[in-house]
C-alpha cells in the first residue's frame, strides 16, 4: 500500500517463502474460529471481540501480526503501540451481520441512497445491475432478486416514518449484492462503522475491491481536518506516475521468482489505479482540502536518492524527477502538504515499534488504516484505534531529529540535487 490514504502501493516485505500473501488465510490459533469472507474470494474479514493471549501464540495464523518488544520512544507511544498490535492480533471472527442487520436498515437505506446519488443511478438502473451481479456472486438457488420495487421499499427507511410497506429485513446476500454494485464494502454499507471490528483486506484475494478502499478514504477525507501518515516510502500521490509504476513493479519483483507474473501484473495495476486516483484527488482545485502530513525516516528518502534497495532498478532521472516533485508539492502552501523527516539516528526505537508495518495512516480520530509487510491491509472506523494511532504519529513530531517546515524542504531539495 504504502499509501492507502493518498494513493496506495503494497510491497511484500517479508520473503514469500516465510510469509506469502498468495496463501489463503487460515486461522490456526486454538480457540479462534475461521474468518468468514464476504462474497466470492472477497479478501475481506471482519474481526470481532476475542480474547487476546499473551506471548507469541496470540498472533499465529494471521499474516504480518505480532507484538513488538518494549522500546523507549516516548511516555505513551510504547503502551499505545503494544495495545494496537495486540488489538490487531485478534483473529477475525465470523460476520455479525445475521443477528443485527434489521436494526441497521435506516442507516443502510441512507447509505444506499447516498451512493446512488454519487454514482448517478436510478432505482431501475440499480435493480438491473443488481440482477447481473447476483448471478455472478450466487447460484440460482441462493440468488435474491433485488427489483426496483424492493429497492424502493428499502429506501423508504430514509424517511422518519417509513410506512407499513417499507422493507422489514435485509439479508446478507442482498447486502453483498448492493455493496458490490455500489462499489463499497459490506462493512460500511451495513453500518459497522460504530463497532470495534477490525477489517482485513488481502489485495491478492480480491484486487477489485480496491474501489471500496478508495471510497472509504474519500468518505473520511471529506470530513477530516488532518491526515497523518507514517510510511517507509513516499505516499503515491507525492510521487510522479512514472516513478510510482516502476516502484510498484520493484516491490512485487519477488513474485517473478515464483512464476506469478499474472499476480504481479494484477497487483501493480491495482495499486497504480489507487495511486493515480488519490493523486488526482489531491491536486483537484475544487476539492475541499485537509492538511496532509507524511512522516518518513531520512534514511528511506536517502535510499531513493542513492538508488538503493527496491529503487536500484529505477533510473536516475525518474528518481530525481520524483524528489523534485515532492519538493514542489510540499512547497505549495495552498495544497496543505507537510513532510516530517526524522533523522535515521533517532529512528531505531520507532522502527522497532513499527516493525510489523510499512505504513500507518489516520484520518482525524475517525478512521485508521495500516499495512503489514505481508501485503495485507487492515482498517478500523473505531475511534479508540484511531486515537491511539493519532497519538503515536503526533509523538513523531516531538522527536529530537524531526525536521519540519523549511528544514524539511531543504533536505528534500538537497537529496534531489544529489541524485547522480
Amino acid at each position: 500500500m504504502n499509501e492507502c490514504w493518498a494513493g496506495a502501493h503494497a510491497g511484500l516485505g517479508n520473503p514469500l517463502s516465510v510469509v506469502s500473501p498468495l496463501e489463503e488465510f487460515v486461522c490456526v490459533t486454538p480457540g479462534h474460529q475461521q474468518a468468514e469472507l464476504y462474497g466470492q474470494g472477497s479478501g475481506y474479514a471482519s474481526s470481532g471481540p476475542a480474547e487476546v493471549k499473551s506471548g507469541t501464540d496470540a498472533t499465529h495464523g494471521f499474516l504480518g501480526h505480532g507484538v513488538p518488544p518494549i522500546v523507549r520512544i516516548g511516555p505513551d507511544v510504547v503502551l499505545d503501540m503494544t495495545a494496537l498490535n495486540r488489538a490487531s492480533s485478534i483473529l477475525p471472527k465470523g460476520s455479525r451481520f445475521p443477528g443485527d442487520l434489521q436494526s441497521r436498515i435506516p442507516r443502510i437505506a441512507r447509505r444506499v441512497r447516498k451512493r446512488m446519488n454519487e454514482l448517478g443511478l436510478s432505482q431501475v438502473e440499480l435493480a438491473a445491475r443488481c440482477a447481473r451481479t447476483a448471478g455472478d456472486l450466487f447460484s440460482e438457488d441462493h440468488q435474491r432478486n433485488i427489483t426496483r420495487e424492493r429497492i424502493a421499499k428499502i429506501l423508504m427507511h430514509c424517511k422518519a416514518n417509513p410506512g407499513k410497506s417499507a422493507a422489514r429485513r435485509i439479508s446478507t446476500q442482498e447486502l453483498q449484492v448492493l455493496s458490490s454494485v455500489l462499489q463499497v464494502s459490506s462493512e460500511w454499507l451495513g453500518g459497522q462503522d460504530d463497532s470495534r471490528d477490525l477489517v482485513l483486506w488481502d489485495p491478492l484475494a480480491d484486487p477489485h475491491r480496491a474501489k471500496h478502499i478508495l471510497h472509504l478514504m474519500n468518505e473520511h477525507e471529506d470530513h477530516a481536518s488532518e491526515i497523518l501518515v507514517w510510511a517507509e516510502n513516499l505516499i503515491c500521490s507525492l510521487e510522479t506516475p512514472e516513478f510510482m509504476h516502476k516502484h510498484h513493479e520493484a516491490l512485487f519483483a519477488e513474485l517473478d521468482i515464483f512464476g506469478a507474473q499474472d499476480e504481479k501484473r494484477r497487483l501493480v495495476n491495482v495499486y497504480d489505479s489507487i495511486g493515480n486516483a488519490r493523486r488526482k484527488r489531491l491536486l483537484d482545485p475544487k476539492r475541499k482540502r485537509c492538511k496532509l502530513v507524511q512522516f518518513i525516516f531520512a534514511s528511506d528518502l536517502e535510499r531513493i536518492a542513492q538508488g538503493k534497495g527496491e529503487y536500484a532498478g529505477i533510473s536516475k532521472q525518474l528518481r530525481r524527477d520524483c524528489l523534485a516533485n515532492v519538493f514542489r508539492l510540499t512547497s505549495d502552501e495552498a495544497l496543505g502538504i507537510e513532510m516530517v523527516i526524522i533523522d535515521s539516528g533517532d529512528a531505531d526505537g520507532i522502527r522497532t515499534a513499527f516493525r510489523d508495518y510499512d505504513s500507518v495512516g489516520v484520518f482525524d480520530e475517525s478512521f485508521v488504516l495500516w499495512r503489514y509487510h505481508s501485503g495485507r491491509i487492515a482498517w478500523s472506523e473505531d475511534s479508540l484505534h484511531a486515537k491511539r494511532c493519532r497519538r503515536m504519529l503526533q509523538e513523531l513530531r516531538t522527536q529530537r531529529g524531526a525536521h519540519t517546515g523549511i528544514q524539511s524542504l531543504k533536505l528534500i531539495e538537497s537529496l534531489a540535487v544529489s541524485v547522480g
